[in-house]
Formats: C-alpha cells, structure tokens, sequence
C-alpha cells in the first residue's frame, strides 16, 4: 500500500474561483456583444448621415450644372436615352418657374421626339411650354400632335 492518500476529491461541486473565473468571462463576453452589435446597428446610420452631407455640400446649381454637361455629351454621342434621364434630373433639381427647368424640359421633349416617341415627348414639351412660354417649340409640338393623332384615327 502506498503511503500518502490520494486528494480527496471535492464533494460541493465546483470550486469558487472556476466559479468566479466562469462569471467574469462570461459578463466579458456578453458586454462585447453588446457593444459589437451596437456598432453594427449605428454604422448604417451614420453612413446616410455622411452621404447626405456629401449631397448637401454640392449645391444644386452645380450638381444640375453636372446633369446638363453629361446631357449635352451623351446626346452629341448620340446616347439620346441616356441624355434623357439626365435632363429629368435636371429638370427635377429645378424650381418650378426657372428657365433652365423650362430648357430641360424642352431638350427632354425634344429627345423623345427625335427617338419617335411623341406621346412622351408631348407631355415634356408641354411642361417646358407651361414653364417658359417664350421657348419656341410649336412646331416640334405641332408635328408631335399630327403623329399621334394619325395613330389615333388607324385604330
């Protein structure tokens, strides 16, 4: 027989400090969580945040400035769809009144005109006509309305 007894294996369960130990790993845990998606639900936000103030720092007369510009040069490329939505960009920066809304609408009409769309193209030169009655657009409305008359009177 051996001399020395074996430890005496405890009897309560687990000792106080793997209990302590457990505790503390286990609040260290749970607090970096918190904080790891805390951050994850406030970064969208602060994302809009920055982009609005990107958008807020370009005036309007330079991002429509913008518009116009890439208009001009789609349509010279002869990219007229892709003119188009940069003019109703133009067009919706503006306030109601302004002659280069008015412009835009006008160039917007007359590009749909050109693609054969004059149902479309009706609509943007009556704005452009309703905003600026000085732009001189009767013929391209005159032509635009014998069309779409002609299709009207075959149905």
């Amino acid at each position: 027989m051996p001399d020395h007894l074996p430890e005496e294996t405890p009897v309560d369960g687990v000792s106080k400090k793997l209990k302590i130990f457990v505790i503390i790993l286990t609040v260290v845990t749970f607090l970096t969580l918190v904080a790891l998606f805390t951050k994850l639900v406030n970064k969208p936000i602060v994302q809009k945040k920055n982009q609005s103030n990107v958008q807020n720092s370009m005036s309007k007369k330079d991002l429509s400035d913008e518009y116009q510009a890439v208009g001009k040069r789609l349509m010279n490329s002869g990219l007229k769809e892709q003119a188009i939505d940069q003019f109703i960009k133009v067009w919706e920066i503006q306030k109601p009144g302004n002659q280069e809304r008015a412009k835009a609408a006008q160039t917007v009409g007359t590009l749909y005109a050109d693609l054969g769309n004059c149902q479309e193209a009706l609509t943007w030169l009556f704005r452009a006509e309703f905003s600026d009655s000085t732009i001189p657009m009767q013929p391209i409305i005159d032509s635009c309305l014998a069309k779409v008359r002609s299709i009207h009177s075959k149905k």
